[in-house]
């Protein structure tokens, strides 16, 4: 299978109320698409300790989006992705392996509501290419050596990049975790239109 990229979407505001319009907005989009009309969002949100994902979940519902699940992977099986640096590991693995053997691709249905289609294409290509593994010494005789996933260096950003990376992995988790089996029966859901989100 083949996983390709629908939109993106990327805004810098300190408003919490505009990051959740810009998702709902987002959701909404890849509803309007007939393709997608039916299918099952599977929300991948970053687990943090001021419970954002939890705030993104109550805005999906306040808007009457239907039709969706929420991994829990957080702590203790809380909502979101714990994004440990073994994680992030994995991830950047992932995303490695399927930029490598071409697994990964722009949908012909391609958008975005915040950036115009060549600028948001740049910044995928920029972050992707932006995104490196730090590696620091260790600060004592007996410490270990530090490996840091960030696309962060030199005041660049990395959302668009981490967004596909839980994307892939949550993908993964999805399909492989028991605990998400009964989701993955609907009539709605088959391996590819996941795929071709």
């Amino acid at each position: 299978m083949r996983a390709q990229i629908v939109g993106v979407d990327a805004l810098h505001t300190k408003d919490v109320r505009q990051t959740h319009k810009l998702l709902v907005d987002h959701l909404a989009t890849i509803r309007r698409m007939q393709i997608f009309a039916h299918c099952k969002f599977v929300l991948i949100f970053e687990s943090n300790l001021a419970f954002e994902s939890q705030h993104l979940l109550h805005a999906v519902e306040a808007a009457g989006i239907k039709n969706w699940v929420s991994l829990s992977e957080g702590q203790q099986g809380t909502l979101g992705w714990l994004t440990t640096n073994e994680r992030k590991q994995a991830m950047c693995l992932l995303l490695r392996e399927a930029l490598t053997v071409g697994k990964i691709a722009m949908a012909h249905e391609f958008f975005s509501n915040e950036l115009k289609h060549v600028e948001a294409k740049l910044r995928i290509k920029d972050e992707l290419s932006s995104y490196c593994v730090v590696t620091e010494a260790p600060k004592t005789t007996f410490g270990k050596v530090r490996q840091t996933y960030t696309g962060k260096l030199y005041g660049k950003q990395d959302d668009l990049c981490i967004a596909i990376q839980l994307s892939l992995i949550g993908c993964q988790k999805f399909w492989q975790e028991g605990k998400y089996r009964n989701f993955r029966s609907s009539d709605y859901l088959t391996p590819q239109g996941l795929d071709r989100k």
